[in-house]
């Protein structure tokens, strides 16, 4: 029965000692009254990342602290008891109603000690505030019996806004600043422009900087800061030149522009103690030198080549190669190495293609000659060439160039001249020309006009005789056999008599001589003279001078070249001005002037040395009756020598044409009278070898006695056959006709 108790009675002791222990409590609370010599402490750290708490929190008594909203802290709680005898300490609460500790049974903090803050007692807290806070500590602490509450001083905590603002501007270098935020820094004093810059720095927040990194990449300036700081509270700016004693990298704000554009940029980071930090930037663009090139293009013969020469012919097939020069125009001066171009970019307008060189350094005022042997040594595409045009015509290329340098920026870009390569056409070869002979004559291959020759034999101005009937004596041979006497022409005092001409004579009367020349005119034998053959034709036909060659026959016979017998000029002249012709022999005297055979109207002359042959045995009778007493006329006038006629080369020229067409004309004319007579000839020929079927039959009549002894004489009128029917149709044949 006792064992069953003893569980009861052991909970009644336990609770008996809890209602105990609390009544003590509630009676040292209403008790609890200040323990002066019991100090307690409230401090406020940043908590920085890289900070130990415990380290912060030992380091830092401040009671008051500026951050920016968010920002971590570490409240610190320390207490020190000098109160002459041990206390213990019970709870620690903030005056937010955070509890912070609570001990029970409390912690004894013996006389003279103190108690400081770690993360294992609980008395370092760490919180982070959106706003500005002040706070107070409360700890009671028990001694002798009696309660003491010991409070701690106040701790604020104020939320910043650090803003800060930051401008970058830049010129010519000066004492004062420029307002300007682009600048080209052109080449002077043959070397690079320079830059000044101007940083100025301000602060827009409400809380005071103490520190300001600045980096300027384009200026070899990183996360520099002010030396010695230079605190800014708010509103307060800073502004840094490149002569300013504020930062020991302020002579780097001076900058030598040796690029061709550039975008410089500043960072500024402003900062302030508990990690309060602003950032702030700005840019500028700084342009430098410009790059310019000259192209210049030639067309050579060999790839290895590159001289001044931009034109080239040959026929076509020909093979050309091209070369390139670059020259650097951007300063003149080589020595100088400024505005250094190193990459080259070609495109050939000939081959089409494009390559691009690199590492090949051109400097201002230098050049670079690129050829395919140029190209093939650095293992390059052969672009230049070698270019084959197999036709004829005019061909113009050019390339274009862009040389550039990726490091500095620089890049122009340029087209060469245009390079003339001019295949021309090939003429063709002169065909020779081959010409058909006249049937009649030949003509003459050329004519060249040359002035006359001062050779020539003058015309003479022939005076007809006047008008009168000689007598005519007569020369009478009497030979011994008989022969009748021969008749000779009449004898004048002008010469030979001309006689009358009778076109109606029987041909036998013509002299041979005649005939033969107008044989070889008309039927195409080879005469001395061509053009004597249409005269001689026409003086024996009467036809008008349709032919100019006639014309250019008498010229020529007439003014410039020795004619055998003046009589053929005349017989000419009347051929070709229709003077009727007074003497037929005057066509013997035409054919003698072309062949050179005597003339029957003058007496053949024996040579020198020929021995005169007697006359025959005979009686000679001369009959002669007394001529008239001549007298000249006094209206006649002598023989003079006609003025040679000036050359006329442009009448020798169209003589010559008209003869062409004239003679064209000749030819159709007996090609059209030798055709007609081929196609005659051609159906006779089928008409006689097809002969068709007979449409009537002969019926050979009886000869009667009359006709057969006078076959001449005409049939009797008395005679009469029978009569014959009417036809009946076109294959009738009247019977009365044989």
């Amino acid at each position: 029965m006792l064992a069953a108790l003893a569980p009861a009675f052991l909970l009644l002791t336990v609770g008996f000692w809890l209602a105990t222990a609390e009544s003590r409590r509630v009676v040292l609370a209403q008790e609890a009254s200040t323990l002066d010599q019991v100090i307690l402490q409230k401090t406020v750290v940043f908590a920085a990342p890289d900070l130990d708490p415990e380290v912060a929190c030992q380091s830092s008594t401040a009671t008051t602290i500026a951050v920016v909203a968010g920002a971590p802290v570490h409240y610190c709680y320390t207490i020190t008891n000098h109160s002459g005898g041990p206390i213990t300490l019970l709870s620690l609460l903030d005056d937010n109603g955070t509890v912070v500790v609570g001990w029970s049974p409390g912690f004894v903090l013996p006389d003279g000690q103190t108690l400081t803050p770690t993360l294992a007692n609980g008395l370092i807290r760490t919180l982070s505030v959106m706003t500005t806070t002040v706070s107070q500590a409360l700890w009671t602490v028990e001694k002798d019996g009696r309660a003491y509450q010991v409070t701690s001083q106040s701790t604020t905590i104020r939320i910043v806004n650090p803003r800060a603002s930051t401008t970058l501007t830049v010129g010519a270098p000066a004492a004062t600043c420029s307002t300007a935020t682009a600048y080209t820094a052109a080449l002077a004093n043959n070397a690079y422009g320079q830059a000044a810059h101007c940083l100025t720095i301000r602060n827009q927040g409400d809380i005071s900087f103490t520190q300001h990194l600045v980096s300027i990449p384009a200026l070899g300036i990183i996360e520099a800061p002010l030396t010695p700081p230079s605190p800014t509270g708010p509103n307060q700016t800073l502004v840094i030149t490149y002569a300013s004693s504020l930062a020991a990298w302020a002579d780097q704000l001076l900058q030598t522009v040796d690029v061709a554009s550039i975008t410089v940029r500043a960072f500024v980071t402003s900062t302030a103690p508990n990690g309060v930090a602003a950032s702030s930037s700005a840019a500028v663009t700084v342009n430098g030198p410009s790059a310019t090139i000259q192209v210049k293009r030639n067309v050579m013969d060999r790839p290895d080549q590159c001289v001044d020469d931009s034109t080239t012919s040959g026929p076509p097939g020909k093979v050309v190669y091209y070369c390139i020069v670059i020259r650097n125009t951007s300063v003149l001066t080589e020595s100088l190495q400024l505005v250094p171009l190193t990459v080259h970019e070609l495109a050939d307008g000939a081959t089409g293609s494009r390559v691009t060189i690199t590492d090949v350094p051109v400097y201002g005022g230098g050049r670079i000659t690129i050829t395919n042997q140029f190209l093939a040594e650095r293992g390059l595409p052969q672009i230049l060439g070698p270019v084959r045009y197999p036709q004829a015509g005019v061909f113009s290329t050019n390339v274009s160039v862009t040389s550039s340098n990726p490091e500095r920026g620089f890049r122009a870009t340029a087209t060469s001249n245009n390079t003339v390569v001019t295949i021309p056409t090939p003429r063709p070869p002169t065909p020779t020309s081959t010409s058909t002979p006249l049937p009649t004559w030949t003509p003459l291959p050329t004519w060249t006009p040359v002035p006359i020759p001062p050779t020539w034999t003058p015309v003479p101005t022939w005076t007809p005789a006047p008008t009168w009937t000689p007598s005519p004596t007569v020369l009478i041979f009497s030979t011994p056999g008989g022969a009748p006497p021969t008749p000779y022409p009449p004898i004048g005092s002008g010469g030979l008599a001309t006689p009358t001409p009778n076109f109606f004579a029987p041909p036998g009367f013509l002299d041979p001589f005649a005939q033969t020349a107008t044989a070889q005119a008309l039927f195409g034998f080879p005469p001395a003279d061509p053009f004597a053959q249409t005269a001689t034709a026409q003086a024996l036909f009467g036809f008008p001078p349709a032919d100019p060659f006639a014309q250019t026959a008498t010229a020529q016979a007439l003014f410039g070249f020795p004619p055998a017998d003046p009589f053929a000029q005349t017989a000419t002249a009347q051929a070709l001005f229709g003077f009727p012709p007074a003497d037929p022999f005057a066509q013997t005297a035409t054919a003698q002037a072309l062949f050179g055979f005597e003339s029957p109207l003058t007496t053949p002359q024996p040579p020198f040395d020929q021995t005169v042959i007697p006359l025959p045995q005979g009686v000679v009778t001369v009959t002669a009756t007394p001529e008239p007493t001549f007298t000249l006329d006094p209206a006649l006038r002598p023989i003079q020598l006609p003025t040679p006629p000036a050359s006329d080369t442009a009448g020798l020229f169209r003589s010559v044409l008209n003869g062409t067409v004239t003679a064209f004309v000749v030819l159709s004319v007996f090609g059209g009278v030798a055709l007609f007579l081929l196609l005659a000839g051609m159906l006779a020929g089928i008409s006689v070898g097809n002969p068709g079927p007979p449409k009537y039959q002969l019926l050979k009549r009886a000869v009667s006695e009359d006709e057969t002894l006078h076959p001449s004489s005409p049939p009797s009128s008395t005679t009469s056959s029978a009569p014959s029917s009417a036809p009946q149709d076109d294959e009738d044949w009247p019977a009365s006709l044989p």
